[in-house]
């Protein structure tokens, strides 16, 4: 691909992800079951034009930020970093650039809106000069804007929301296709938003002071979580979806265990329960974000969307467990 003449644009698309097990433990080592939602997308369009960087996001509160290096770092400077680091890659400058981002992802809800917001720059910025990344590179360089953002970061996101395909096993980098036993009537996620911000960098910090705290008890949950996780795996390829929802509740517990629930979550999480989804937990970092309930069919899905929303949550979003879709 060759270079874009000036006036011409670079475009880069990404999606948000859910987790359906191994939040935080995915950091100590542990396997994690994570799923691209291709329709809740960013894409970027980056272009030259004369100056400092210019970054217009509809994820920044100002909706229009100029950042430069000697920006204060906080949020906002995440996707100055992934320019950045994107720019150090390709041995280009990384003046003379304006950015659009337009995210249809909600942020600070668990869907990977940082990630996939890095994922769609750096693949805009790489485009405008005539390069197609990899994607182990498209990872690392995720990854360096990822672990600024969240403090330590295990890369699950970074692979998640560049991934076209369904469900994904990720076990300390690497990542494989799940396979989900197809039938005649097909399971569904209901993603019920607590309306409250989660923080993955105070989530991760709070798991871990809790785990030293708890010692042989935090090593046990670990160690239980991640076999939920490998066992949810086998259930998925066999159809064995009830069995999958109950892994989700135990895994739950496991987290809120960790630290990392909170009022909403249980609400929407017990509501979901009552009502009779086959599983419900946290996804994502916790201490707000998205709580997940996985209901036997698309009928029940509706049902459950209704009770969530009935008990307080902002939005709800349906999601194949294919990925094929999502409604809210």
């Amino acid at each position: 691909m060759p270079e874009r003449a000036d006036g011409e644009v670079g475009t880069g698309r990404a999606s948000a992800k859910l987790i359906l097990f191994g939040e935080h433990v995915v950091l100590y080592g542990k396997p994690a079951i994570s799923l691209p939602v291709p329709s809740l997308p960013v894409t970027a369009r980056a272009r030259r034009r004369p100056g400092p960087v210019v970054i217009e996001s509809s994820t920044l509160d100002s909706g229009r930020r100029e950042l430069s290096a000697a920006s204060q770092l906080d949020a906002s400077a995440v996707p100055r970093l992934a320019v950045s680091a994107v720019c150090e890659y390709l041995d280009r400058p990384d003046d003379g650039l304006f950015v659009t981002v337009d995210s249809g992802i909600p942020a600070g809800r668990g869907f990977g809106s940082s990630a996939a917001s890095s994922a769609a720059i750096i693949e805009a910025v790489a485009r405008l000069w005539g390069r197609e990344l990899a994607g182990d590179t498209m990872f690392a360089l995720i990854q360096q804007s990822e672990s600024f953002a969240h403090g330590k970061a295990s890369g699950v996101d970074a692979r998640t929301v560049i991934s076209r395909g369904g469900p994904m096993w990720f076990q300390e980098g690497a990542v494989a296709p799940l396979p989900v036993a197809a039938g005649a009537t097909q399971p569904v996620l209901v993603v019920a938003d607590t309306g409250v911000n989660g923080s993955t960098r105070q989530a991760v910090s709070t798991v871990h002071r809790n785990l030293v705290t708890l010692g042989a008890t935090g090593t046990d949950l670990l160690e239980r979580a991640g076999a939920m996780t490998t066992a949810a795996a086998a259930d998925l390829a066999a159809g064995r979806f009830a069995d999958v929802g109950a892994k989700m509740t135990a895994t739950h517990f496991i987290l809120d265990r960790l630290g990392v629930s909170c009022p909403e979550i249980e609400t929407l999480v017990g509501a979901a329960l009552e009502a009779g989804a086959l599983g419900a937990k946290l996804s994502g970092g916790g201490l707000g974000g998205c709580v997940i309930a996985l209901a036997a069919d698309a009928a029940d899905a509706a049902r459950l969307h209704a009770v969530l929303l009935a008990a307080g949550a902002d939005r709800c979003h349906t999601v194949a467990l294919d990925a094929s879709e999502v409604r809210s």
